[in-house]
């Protein structure tokens, strides 16, 4: 999709890019949440370019609620983007050879998303996720668990990430 809406450099650059993170050959060994949550904001991505701005909006709301909270750092502003963003659309005629005979734009603007459809949506994605995620954890860890928020709670919330400690084994 990145080819189709930007050419094939930057299709390029963005594959190699992506391959060369520092820490990319180190996660692709491990199932990690940062992996996990890589390729779907990568698909979100994609979405967003080919113009499906809900389906953008899902897979980046269950990256964050499954595998993910520090993700809302990433999905707060690109939704702001699709909420705030317009499409434009630009006509221009110019007449032949170098005779300049005018400039006609044709400018219809609509807006990518709208809020009270974002709202139905995140919200409706939200509860979906935290109810699949919670399912599946409680029966792992055989106990009401919601990870991520679990994160989010001891780390950002009670600032106790220290505690965490460094252990090489």
């Amino acid at each position: 999709m990145v080819r189709n809406k930007f050419g094939n450099q930057v299709e390029a650059f963005f594959v190699i890019l992506t391959a060369l993170q520092f820490h990319m050959l180190f996660y692709c060994t491990r199932p990690l949440p940062n992996i996990l949550a890589l390729g779907l904001v990568n698909l979100a991505y994609g979405y967003s370019l080919k113009g499906s701005f809900y389906t953008a909006l899902k897979c980046l709301i269950f990256a964050t609620v499954v595998f993910r909270c520090d993700m809302l750092l990433l999905l707060g502003p690109l939704g702001l983007q699709l909420l705030l963003m317009k499409n434009h659309m630009t006509k221009q005629i110019i007449g032949k050879g170098h005779e300049f005979r005018g400039l006609y734009i044709l400018d219809a603007v609509t807006k990518s998303i709208s809020l009270w459809e974002s709202l139905k949506c995140g919200i409706s994605t939200t509860l979906l996720c935290i109810g699949l995620t919670t399912l599946v954890d409680t029966v792992m860890w055989r106990k009401l668990v919601w990870p991520e928020f679990d994160v989010f709670w001891f780390n950002s919330v009670l600032n106790r990430s220290s505690e965490w400690g460094v252990s090489l084994f």
